[in-house]
């Protein structure tokens, strides 16, 4: 009897340590997402605020980035090595895109893991989506995906923005 007394004891502490972890693993994976949402912040516009029916407008896309970090642009292709920013624009008959998506000024260099070129953004970022607007009561909603990178320690956070212009 005293043998399983003894391993019942030590189960009951390693148990203990296991939950005790298990929450400072928790409360820790919380902080750092907490920390992670506002590494970026989106500001979503139309260039000619009063547009009617019938006017080509820009939708610019604004993102100020924290320091020591960067956005990854739109404008390479994501095979291998980091992944572009992608827009997508929710379906509606109340406008139409016209060409692609245009990152504005942004950064190139070559990844030296994958010995691929890429373009990408720190501090501040911009893209311009052309459009024809159709109707004069418009709504114009989407996602932005896209992953942000610590250039500190080379850490990299996905994130998905919702937006919606009218």
């Amino acid at each position: 009897m005293p043998f399983f007394t003894k391993n019942y004891a030590s189960l009951k502490k390693y148990t203990m340590l296991i939950r005790i972890a298990l929450v400072f693993l928790l409360i820790s994976n919380f902080a750092f997402a907490q920390e992670n949402e506002n590494i970026s912040k989106w500001t979503v516009k139309l260039s000619k605020p009063a547009a009617k029916a019938g006017d080509e407008v820009e939708i610019l896309f604004l993102a100020s980035i924290d320091r020591n970090w960067k956005l990854y642009s739109s404008d390479f292709k994501g095979e291998i090595g980091p992944l572009p920013t992608e827009f997508r624009f929710e379906e509606n008959t109340a406008y139409e895109l016209i060409g692609d998506i245009t990152p504005v000024n942004p950064k190139k260099t070559v990844d030296p893991t994958w010995d691929v070129a890429y373009t990408y953004f720190t501090e501040k970022a911009e893209f311009r989506q052309k459009i024809r607007l159709k109707k004069g009561d418009f709504a114009i909603s989407g996602t932005i995906k896209g992953l942000l990178c610590s250039n500190e320690d080379g850490l990299c956070v996905p994130f998905t923005e919702t937006f919606r212009v009218n």
